[in-house]
């Protein structure tokens, strides 16, 4: 494994540039390769065959791509990830986003996908703490840039009114989500929000430095690229938190 050689990142769609640009902040000397597999978003209503295809094609795309570790920045995508085999070490979200949630509560609830929300990825580490709702309107909100709109309020606090005064501490189980934390703060006031796109750069710093690769340029480079039509991602929200200038490459 060569310290030069980029870190693949993929989501669904655009849910994942959150992580993205949380690494991008913590890591501006890395490169980065993101992969948004538009073409086959939403993953949240997909069949478990139909997602582990999509997950294990990607995982492969990273590794003719020679990627020094692979980050599955979407739940629904890490839910049906851990069958895989790889020689490049593969970072997943829920663990580190649940392990953060019982640091400071045991009344949790949990937005996500339909599909994460049914396959109780969160309830092998949550166990009895956590009430999951099934989320998956919100992804297609976000999708669609329809953001802080009557629309969106709406749709967000009919979806959480199960959780009122039920939990003080809630996950946002799809990077998508925090896209929304206008609408979600509204919907569920004065709770403590875990937001899983940021849990995963310490992950991120602890493998490189204990592997010894983190890259020392002086810039990194990011290259975007999707399965679907590069015109229909919604990113104009995608702003760089970094000092310097990025090479971002937007391909199909």
């Amino acid at each position: 494994m060569d310290k030069k050689q980029p870190i693949g990142v993929f989501d669904s769609g655009v849910g994942g540039l959150t992580v993205l640009r949380n690494f991008i902040k913590s890591f501006p000397e890395e490169d980065f390769l993101y992969v948004g597999d538009t073409l086959y978003c939403p993953y949240g209503t997909k069949t478990k065959e139909q997602i582990e295809n999509r997950v294990e094609a990607i995982i492969h795309y990273f590794e003719e791509q020679q990627v020094k570790a692979i980050v599955i920045a979407c739940n629904t995508a890490t839910a049906n990830s851990y069958h895989i085999k790889s020689q490049i070490p593969i970072l997943r979200i829920i663990e580190p986003a649940a392990q953060a949630a019982l640091e400071v509560s045991k009344h949790i609830g949990v937005l996500a996908t339909n599909y994460t929300i049914d396959s109780k990825a969160y309830d092998v580490f949550l166990k009895d703490k956590m009430m999951g709702v099934r989320c998956s309107s919100f992804v297609d909100i976000v999708e669609k840039g329809d953001l802080q709109t009557k629309n969106s309020y709406e749709v967000v606090k009919k979806t959480l009114k199960p959780l009122e005064n039920k939990v003080d501490t809630i996950i946002l189980g799809c990077t998508h989500f925090g896209l929304l934390l206008p609408e979600i703060q509204e919907a569920l006031p004065n709770v403590n929000i875990i937001d899983s796109s940021n849990c995963l750069s310490p992950v991120l710093k602890k493998y490189l430095e204990e592997n010894h690769l983190k890259n020392h340029q002086q810039q990194g480079t990011i290259t975007i690229t999707c399965t679907g039509n590069p015109k229909d991602i919604q990113m104009d929200w995608f702003q760089f938190p970094y000092q310097g200038v990025y090479q971002v490459v937007i391909e199909r």
